[in-house]
């Protein structure tokens, strides 16, 4: 049986770069497939072909390879006083952190990602900073230190013409403004994200962004569950587990607005599923706290109250507010 030759020094500088186009055109799947290119001791001597496998484990939505891809490389440029490595490392692990309901962690790893982005001179990275921070700030429910750090995002975005990221930050205005109560806008700013989503054919985003729209689009008394067919088909063409999740929790929040509890009771119990797989904490809480209203709805109370318990310690310690804020507004009404 023969073997690949390990690349070369200069090769691997190549590979990196090869992968972040990958990654930046939202082609997170195709870089995934080259890990099995590998052994662990080569890519501990590549730290920069590492980040970008974590990068891509992250966006499939496998965040506990994800982390160990990054950790290593974080030691790895450490021991190289690698800054401009540390800071992209750094940047990854806040991500990977906050998806798996660490906030403080996340927090930690943008600071330090930012400190080195100024000293650096990285606009880049300093976008994608700035939007993360806000990203802490809406799951904290402070809509307004939200909406201000996203805006701060999306000038960097613009002024850097990163389509991929300026889609990301739309979407997360649509979250932004749907929570202080304005739809209209919400629901522009959602369908600009997708459109960009479409226009990268970054599945991934597009995925996401149609599940976020749809949510709106259902807290105006617009059902349209075709933005969830179209969200789930994008997960799977995107191999996301992580945006699948997400698809099954907004398909179950439509049909409890339809009082199908039945039906939600097994779409949440599914995205919680995939989440809980996939490392994606939080969003397993949101599909839980989903799950719970469904059960108490379906008149099944003593296990919803159980679920019901479980989420809201869970969110808590997460210091999920926003998610806390629906759980109890939902609850109430399903008594």
């Amino acid at each position: 049986m023969t073997t690949m030759p390990m690349p070369v020094e200069q090769d691997f500088g190549t590979l990196a770069l090869e992968l972040k186009r990958l990654n930046d055109a939202g082609r997170a799947d195709e870089a995934m497939r080259r890990l099995g290119d590998f052994t662990d001791s080569e890519l501990r001597e590549a730290p920069e072909v590492e980040i970008e496998l974590a990068r891509a484990a992250a966006r499939t939505g496998d965040f506990n390879r994800a982390m160990a891809l990054a950790t290593t490389s974080l030691w790895s440029f450490r021991s190289r006083r690698d800054l401009r490595g540390q800071m992209r490392a750094n940047l990854v692990l806040g991500g990977i952190a906050f998806e798996q309901g660490q906030p403080e962690a996340a927090e930690h790893h943008f600071g330090l990602s930012r400190v080195l982005a100024t000293a650096l001179g990285d606009q880049a990275v300093h976008q994608q900073v700035t939007n993360n921070l806000a990203c802490l700030a809406l799951q904290k429910g402070d809509f307004a230190a939200a909406e201000g750090l996203y805006r701060n995002a999306l000038a960097y975005a613009e002024a850097l013409a990163d389509l991929r990221a300026q889609a990301e930050v739309l979407h997360n205005l649509n979250l932004t403004y749907r929570g202080l109560g304005r739809f209209e806008e919400a629901k522009s700013l959602g369908e600009r994200a997708a459109s960009l989503g479409d226009q990268l054919q970054d599945w991934s985003m597009v995925a996401l962004a149609l599940g976020g729209l749809a949510e709106t689009a259902s807290w105006m008394n617009e059902t349209d569950e075709s933005l969830v067919d179209r969200a789930e088909a994008a997960a799977r063409r995107a191999e996301d587990p992580v945006r699948e999740a997400h698809a099954h929790r907004v398909r179950a929040v439509l049909l409890l607005r339809q009082n199908r509890a039945v039906d939600a009771i097994e779409r949440a119990s599914v995205g919680r599923n995939l989440a809980a797989v996939s490392g994606a904490d939080l969003l397993a809480a949101e599909c839980l706290a989903v799950l719970a209203v469904a059960m108490r709805r379906a008149g099944q109370v003593p296990e919803a109250q159980r679920f019901k318990d479980e989420a809201t310690t869970t969110l808590y310690g997460l210091k999920a507010h926003r998610e806390l804020d629906w759980l109890e507004r939902e609850w109430s009404i399903a008594a």
